[in-house]
């Protein structure tokens, strides 16, 4: 397993300071770029001369990666979605996402300077690395698909952005770029994704957490999924089951293990089969509330709540007590079934994944998500990874791609396997409402859209199966008055008055 967490990793951040003087120039206001001081004495002309030079200068991407989409890989992939609701005592950040009332001035979702920064060191490294004698391909491979990730979400994100390829050291007129469009922001992407297949030879299993052969079909699936390419993105998946390489979890333990990182549960957590692609930290070595994903999601009282339609979805798609499971699948038995030593009553019933990823914590309504933490502790102490790439979510993928391309059966096939392995029933052996008209194509894409829904709770993928789908304003309703002139993100005001060659997206305006 390739792991970006050892001593080269303090190492790089203090190598690449002319890449990190660009980006604070570019992407900070004024005053701040008068402030800056230099962080390294290294100059660029005695690095980049050795494949250790490229490997550190790779790490330093993935370090940019950890900064840009520590909380924002969450804000920007679910809380526009309908998982969630406000609660009693609601966080601005999180309820202009949840109520869809984007606002310019939130630099927590609006802001793109982290993603910029990964950028500029993706640039470099492209730059540099093929200056070395005999370089290691791989890790120009490593650069380009950090830089088509970025450029990919900065493309769906915000639509059109300024686009930066070359590796630049100085500072000048030329840096303050207007938007390029949303086309020639995809085509880079593409252009680096395919760069980055070509040169990517890493056969890491599961638990990675750098670009592998494995990660780098899982991200292109994804991308052609989301271009609404299902022809294209099924060759890739079944390449991606054809490497053998990964496999689904077959009981709850293991499928908590995946996500857990728990001080409470020491030897637990963070490793699976299924885990193809994690973006991974430590505290000890990036800072206190590395990953921010315990404080946003567990501590204390939630600026928002799982939403009751979501629950009720849930439970009514898999109850939770005996009676209503038996009437729904009779003969069936639940995947899990816990009972009260003295009393005999079920305490734990149906589903595990429910009772992983939800918990109830006041009232009836006040659920949270209980996926990543069980019990409280101090968010310091969070170094939570965050889940890339995940092979359930490949599989549920191939299920919809399979019904665009007019094979039902073979997505309801794809739908049992994730079914089988989690111990639920499959697919139309329950009673109504849960029975599907496979040959319906419409109805399976919202049926398999469910399913992805309650399998991939909480690890930033629901709004955009809603955008790539055209179901955003479907399932949401009208977005602030407007419709789809807003999927797209509003750009950080601080941004418009730094770069006067920038224009507000048209919706925010």
């Amino acid at each position: 397993m390739l792991s970006i967490k050892n001593k080269k990793m303090k190492k790089s951040k203090y190598i690449l300071s002319s890449l990190v003087a660009v980006f604070l120039l570019l992407a900070s206001s004024c005053e701040n770029v008068l402030d800056l001081e230099p962080i390294s004495q290294i100059p660029d002309s005695k690095f980049w001369k050795t494949n250790a030079d490229a490997e550190l200068g790779v790490i330093a991407i993935y370090d940019a990666m950890q900064s840009t989409y520590r909380v924002k890989h969450f804000l920007w992939g679910d809380f526009r979605s309908d998982n969630y609701v406000s609660s009693t005592q609601p966080n601005a950040d999180t309820e202009s996402l949840i109520l869809n009332q984007l606002d310019p001035e939130q630099s927590d979702y609006a802001s793109w300077g982290d993603l910029y920064r990964m950028i500029f060191r993706a640039n470099l490294a492209i730059a540099k690395i093929p200056e070395i004698p005999l370089y290691n391909k791989n890790l120009l491979g490593e650069a380009y698909a950090l830089r088509a990730y970025a450029y990919f979400d900065a493309y769906r994100i915000w639509g059109g952005v300024p686009l930066f390829k070359d590796a630049a050291l100085t500072f000048d007129e030329s840096s303050f770029k207007a938007r390029s469009t949303a086309k020639e922001v995809l085509d880079l992407a593409l252009a680096d994704l395919a760069e980055a297949e070509k040169l990517i030879n890493s056969q890491s299993g599961p638990n990675a957490t750098r670009f592998s052969v494995g990660a780098m079909l899982a991200f292109k699936a994804k991308v052609l999924m989301f271009l609404n390419k299902p022809a294209e993105a099924n060759i890739v998946l079944q390449e991606l089951i054809d490497t053998k390489l990964y496999s689904l979890t077959i009981d709850r333990t293991s499928w908590g293990d995946l996500f857990l990182n728990d001080i409470a549960f020491p030897d637990r957590g963070q490793k699976g089969t299924e885990l193809i692609m994690s973006l991974r930290y430590e505290q000890a070595e990036d800072g206190n509330r590395a990953s921010g994903v315990y404080q946003l999601h567990f501590p204390g009282v939630p600026g928002y709540w799982i939403s009751p339609k979501v629950q009720q979805k849930w439970v009514q798609k898999f109850p939770t007590n005996e009676l209503s499971w038996s009437e729904k699948y009779p003969g069936v038995p639940p995947p899990i079934k816990d009972v009260d030593p003295i009393t005999g009553l079920p305490l734990i019933y149906g589903d595990y994944r429910y009772y992983e990823t939800i918990t109830q914590v006041g009232s009836v309504q006040d659920l949270r998500v209980s996926k990543y933490a069980k019990t409280n502790y101090s968010p310091r102490d969070d170094d939570t990874n965050i889940v890339l790439f995940r092979y359930a979510d490949m599989l549920l993928l191939k299920a919809e791609a399979e019904n665009q391309l007019d094979n039902p059966q073979g997505a309801v096939d794809l739908l049992d396997r994730v079914r089988v392995a989690r111990g639920l029933p499959k697919v139309n052996s329950g009673t109504f409402p849960d029975i599907v008209n496979i040959n319906d194509k419409a109805a399976l894409e919202n049926f398999i859209l469910d399913e992805r829904q309650l399998e991939l709770f909480a690890e930033g993928t629901r709004w955009w199966d809603l955008v790539r789908t055209g179901k955003a304003v479907e399932v949401m309703g009208p977005i602030n008055g407007q419709t789809e002139a807003r999927i797209t993100w509003p750009i950080y005001f601080i941004h418009l008055i730094d770069n006067p060659k920038l224009e507000q997206n048209e919706a925010y305006k």
